[in-house]
């Protein structure tokens, strides 16, 4: 692969820095960049948000690597485009998904639309891999590790998008970015992984729609049959 300029996105987590290393080594200029989405102000009677921490370790491992991080706040898109339209649909009875919008909207969209420029390539730590299928596309194939594969959460993304995207340890499975992680001695290489929609962190996505949609009854129905079985 020739040497090309990357947007490296982290989290501050395991997967985002091996990608980052793994780039870095292959000779590669890399930028790394976090994406701050958080609603801190909003939620912080929730729980505590963990941005903070997210940060300070996605700064110690570019500092390790003497790689460049920079900051990029995207708190007012993600509620206009993310957080409103969850709400939205919650409020209809359905059962949006965050974190498909946040791919195709936010990392890949308005961060892409300001930053993409500049860059050959944008990369980030997710569990998926494109692959060349002729005439100049590009397809979304699955991870080998059929538990953390992040496909569904991608499956909305344009073919210019993903054109422009890199996902380094797509091929791997977890257990090899944890050993990569622990051979590079990563600042993170003992970290939990983070589980939930990316935008609430520790909060529970029950008290965020509790919080802004309210609570009401409903029929709980056998879907087999249409029979009304109960109340939630």
């Amino acid at each position: 692969m020739k040497r090309m300029n990357i947007a490296v996105l982290v989290s501050g987590g395991v997967d985002s820095s091996v990608a980052l290393q793994l780039l870095r080594d292959q000779g590669h200029a890399v930028t790394a960049f976090y994406l701050k989405i958080w609603l801190e102000d909003e939620l912080s009677y929730l729980a505590d948000c963990p941005w903070q921490q997210d940060l300070s370790y996605a700064q110690a491992v570019c500092d390790q690597l003497s790689v460049p991080l920079e900051v990029v706040s995207l708190q007012q898109e993600y509620h206009n485009y993310v957080v409103k339209y969850t709400i939205e649909q919650v409020k209809l009875g359905n059962t949006p998904n965050p974190d498909i919008l946040c791919n195709k909207l936010i990392k890949f969209g308005f961060f892409m639309d300001r930053f993409g420029h500049a860059y050959d390539k944008v990369a980030t730590g997710h569990y998926a891999q494109v692959t060349e299928i002729g005439d100049g596309q590009v397809a979304l194939r699955s991870a080998p590790d059929p538990i953390k594969d992040q496909t569904y959460f991608l499956s909305q993304l344009s073919q210019a998008q993903l054109q422009k995207i890199l996902f380094p340890i797509g091929h791997l499975n977890k257990t090899q970015v944890r050993a990569l992680a622990v051979d590079y001695n990563l600042p993170n290489k003992d970290r939990k992984d983070s589980q939930g929609i990316c935008f609430l962190g520790n909060f529970k996505f029950r008290d965020f729609v509790r919080a802004y949609a309210g609570t009401q009854q409903g029929y709980l129905v056998e879907l087999e049959t249409g029979k009304q079985v109960g109340m939630h």
